[in-house]
């Protein structure tokens, strides 16, 4: 059986390792903080340390440049996330179509910023997309017709372009 001294002597080799071990640990602690404050950002378009395959949907498209499309634009305002129009759907409404203009399907979807350009619609098409297609219920336009404002080729501020 350990002796009184001998229990005494253990309870403070103890409470030594368990100082040498706090004071370790705050030194990792900080040299990690250290480390931390003075590495590079992480590289990437993103920089994010995320991988690829686990980033949130859309996440390169928030900081990704992209070329100025050229307006005006024909805008979906209506209530659906996408919204497409096929061939047989452009023959299914009276509007007479140009050869080149039969064998696409017209999108607006967030990937575009829900805008197609005119120049892509004849008179006609233009005609039903912003006078006569409206949402069912409440009778609203889908489509308008909008372009950047001004002349100023910085401008990133849509307006809309009124159409005749």
């Amino acid at each position: 059986m350990p002796t009184k001294a001998e229990i005494e002597a253990a309870k403070q080799r103890e409470a030594e390792d368990a100082a040498a071990q706090a004071e370790a640990d705050r030194k990792a602690e900080a040299e990690a903080k250290a480390d931390a404050q003075s590495s590079p950002p992480p590289q990437g378009e993103n920089r994010t340390n995320m991988p690829a395959d686990q980033r949130p949907p859309g996440d390169l498209r928030r900081r990704t440049r992209r070329e100025k499309r050229k307006g005006p634009f024909v805008k979906y305002v209506g209530s659906a996330a996408e919204r497409h129009i096929t061939p047989a759907q452009w023959k299914s409404v009276p509007v007479k179509l140009e050869d080149d203009k039969t064998n696409r399907t017209d999108v607006w979807a967030v990937g575009n910023d829900k805008m197609v350009e005119a120049s892509k619609f004849n008179d006609e098409q233009l005609d039903y997309l912003l006078i006569d297609d409206l949402q069912p219920g409440t009778n609203a336009h889908s489509f308008l017709l909008v372009d950047y404002e001004g002349d100023d080729p910085d401008s990133v501020q849509l307006v809309q372009v009124p159409y005749e």
